[in-house]
């Protein structure tokens, strides 16, 4: 396994490489802007498996979105630390870092909670990270 906690500055590109190398059990990994556009991602499954045409834009567009909503509830209940979302085939994890979104797949039998911790623990060792570089 990469020892990934030696980076102290990231780019994008490394990054989403990255988290997908923490766990066998992360399928897809993205960063995704404000505007709902998928700037850089890394997958170990093709999403394409998952989904059809423009339903993977839509759902970039409606997490960045919902994530939004979520974070105005922040000065009630503290910072937003994640979102999941449980199918029958796999879950999907919202991340909000920085002024984007980590958006991931992960196989369906994983804990969210074990999985965020652990993405959150790789992000946290970083001293500097760069979403707008590739």
């Amino acid at each position: 396994m990469l020892n990934i906690y030696e980076d102290s500055y990231m780019i994008a590109g490394q990054f989403t490489k990255n988290i997908l190398d923490l766990d066998d059990n992360i399928l897809f990994v993205g960063i995704v802007e404000k505007s709902g556009h998928l700037s850089t991602s890394d997958q170990r499954v093709a999403v394409d498996e998952y989904l059809k045409g423009r339903n993977l834009e839509m759902i970039f567009s409606q997490s960045v979105y919902v994530t939004d909503l979520r974070k105005m509830l922040s000065p009630t209940f503290g910072n937003l630390n994640s979102i999941s979302y449980v199918y029958e085939k796999l879950k999907i994890l919202l991340l909000p870092i920085k002024d984007h979104v980590l958006f991931v797949f992960i196989d369906k039998s994983i804990k969210t909670d074990d999985m965020t911790k652990k993405i959150h623990n790789y992000i946290n060792s970083l001293d500097s990270l760069n979403l707008y570089s590739v």
